[in-house]
């Protein structure tokens, strides 16, 4: 790349002193002379590193060929369309720049790379002078700062919290985003003072975080809560400052923030917190009994009514398995027996109560169970179990546990009624098909046998007739002792009516045990009677007794037992006879 030589003077146009430009040149400023022709007369080093071009190059043609075109925005007159669509003659800058001078920003190419020029055209005497710089990184950098702050001011625009600006020295708010702004409750113009907003009692706080602002080492968050008046009401506001601005000493004068309207936040949380209170009073006094269980299975809390209704101490209750009072049936089964089918099909139907409350298909299951209690005694309760959260969010589950122990008796004394006789207190007939059929499941489920012996009164009539009703009577109370003596645990002695009666025995199999047992019971149904002046008489029972391995039904099971009876009777009563 060749330039002019700079230290001589440089020949320009006709009347063009150029004398000064090579003093230009040694300045390293990108310089472009034209004559009054508009050519280029002179090209300094500057301008031809600054274009990517040798200085003839510059100097040849019109000189002008890097110019691709300039800001369309600027008014150039009848100039526009040739500065504005590619490279323009020099004569129009020439002529353009003896009215005044020029600046103008210009698209240029420098060795096939784009530029942004700015380009200052001043007069000559005849001619013009070009200073080109190049503002490329310059322009990107201000449009890049322009666009920052434009999505700054948008975000700030946009943000549903106060951002501001506090004078320290005066703790006047000099600027906020908002309108009518939360910090202060009104535009900061209108305001008339933070004492004459802010709550009594929360002015002592704010006046601390602003001293701490006032006194800040370095740049940390101070935090202050307040009230703020709002009419009639009083705005809860949070706000988080730091310093921004301090003086020459280094001392803070001013400070950026954002105060949140926390309002509607602390409003919930003081009646969040007022629920609880409630809660936890109804909980601790209520009538009912109540204890809540987390996920886990144990016990939280209970309350004193379920501690008397429990008999037991809360150090006992809190911390112990949720199961020993929610499940349906004590897991051991009740007094040390296995448990039933019935028992197994209420804990399967507590497992799907519990997974309905989890899945949120169920608000509230509700069961009844025994509670067998410290002194030996039991009592019934009826439990409601919902789920809820607890104060920190967590799922738990509150259980109300209603003392039913009176209604149960009432209950189990209709159910004694309905399934005893009142006579001589034995299960009635239904009570002894309940009890036969139980026994009947539970042998076809474990195996073993079950037998039944039907028996009937021989010469209870003559009782009856001779001596009256209430000698029968006493006769019946008599027999259902008897029978009951001679029973084995688990088995059931009923009464069917008139002088008929039954015994069911589980656990018998063989043949032999049925005979000593059926052999007992005639011996103890051997019942001198004296009629008075008709004598004594000797009440004895016929016997029928039948086995089965649970192939039988009930029905099958007494019918057959009756036609056995029938038979000892016909061999002479007073003994048994098998199926």
């Amino acid at each position: 790349m060749t330039t002019a030589h700079v230290g001589a003077r440089v020949q320009g146009p006709a009347g063009a002193d150029l004398e000064l430009l090579p003093l230009l040149d040694a300045t390293g400023e990108a310089l472009l002379v034209l004559g009054p022709d508009g050519r280029p007369a002179f090209a300094s080093p500057g301008a031809a590193r600054l274009l990517g071009r040798d200085t003839e190059d510059l100097l040849a043609g019109s000189g002008l060929e890097w110019w691709l075109c300039a800001a369309a925005e600027q008014p150039w007159g009848d100039l526009t369309p040739g500065l504005t669509t590619g490279a323009p003659h020099g004569a129009w800058l020439v002529e353009a720049a003896s009215a005044q001078p020029l600046r103008l920003d210009v698209e240029a190419t420098a060795a096939g790379a784009r530029l942004l020029l700015d380009v200052r055209v001043a007069p000559l005497a005849a001619g013009a002078v070009l200073v080109l710089r190049d503002v490329t990184e310059e322009r990107r950098a201000a449009r890049e700062a322009r666009e920052t702050i434009a999505r700054q001011d948008a975000v700030i625009a946009a943000s549903p919290d106060t951002i501001f600006r506090v004078n320290l020295t005066s703790a006047v708010v000099e600027w906020s985003n908002a309108g009518p702004v939360s910090v202060l409750g009104m535009p900061p113009e209108d305001a008339p003072g933070a004492a004459e907003i802010v709550h009594e009692e929360d002015a002592p706080a704010l006046a601390r975080a602003v001293g701490q602002l006032r006194t800040a080492p370095d740049a940390g968050i101070v935090e202050c809560t307040y009230r703020i008046s709002a009419g009639m009401d009083w705005r809860w506001i949070h706000a988080r400052s730091t310093v921004s601005d301090r003086d020459v000493e280094g001392r803070p004068v001013s400070a950026v923030g954002i105060a949140q309207d926390m309002t509607e936040t602390i409003n919930a949380m003081d009646a969040l917190a007022a629920s609880e209170r409630r809660f936890h009073e109804v909980f601790a006094r209520g009538p009912v009994g109540m204890l809540l269980y987390g996920l886990d299975g144990y016990i939280n809390e209970v309350n004193d009514a379920l501690c008397a209704f429990l008999q037991r101490d809360r150090a006992e209750l809190v911390g112990a398995p949720a199961a020993e009072l929610v499940d349906p049936v004590v897991q051991l089964g009740d007094e040390g027996q296995p448990l039933t089918d019935a028992d197994e099909e209420a804990l399967r139907a507590a497992a799907a109560d519990f997974q309905a409350l989890l899945d949120g298909s169920a608000d509230v299951v509700r069961r009844e169970r025994r509670f067998p209690m410290p002194d030996g005694n039991v009592a019934w309760g009826a439990l409601h179990i919902s789920a809820t959260t607890t104060s920190d969010g967590q799922l738990a589950f509150l259980a109300f546990v209603e003392d039913i122990t009176v209604r149960k008796r009432e209950e189990e004394e209709l159910i004694r009624a309905a399934m005893h006789d009142a006579l001589t207190g034995l299960p009635n007939r239904a009570g002894a098909e309940e009890r036969l059929g139980n026994a009947l499941t539970r042998t076809r489920r474990r195996g073993g046998g079950v037998a039944v012996l039907f028996v009937d009164l021989d010469r209870f009539k003559e009782v009856n007739d001779t001596l009256g009703h209430q000698a029968g009577d006493d006769l019946l109370r008599d027999v259902a002792d008897r029978l009951t003596g001679v029973l084995r645990a688990g088995d059931t002695a009923a009464r069917l009516g008139g002088d008929e009666f039954i015994v069911v025995c589980e656990e018998i199999t063989a043949p032999l045990a049925l005979a000593a047992f059926a052999t007992r019971v005639c011996d103890a149904l051997q019942i001198p009677v004296d009629l008075g002046d008709k004598g004594e008489i000797l009440v004895t029972g016929s016997v029928g007794a039948a086995m089965t391995d649970g192939s039988l039904d009930a029905e099958e099971l007494l019918q057959a037992a009756d036609k056995a009876m029938y038979r000892a009777k016909a061999a002479g009563r007073a003994c048994w006879r098998a199926a």
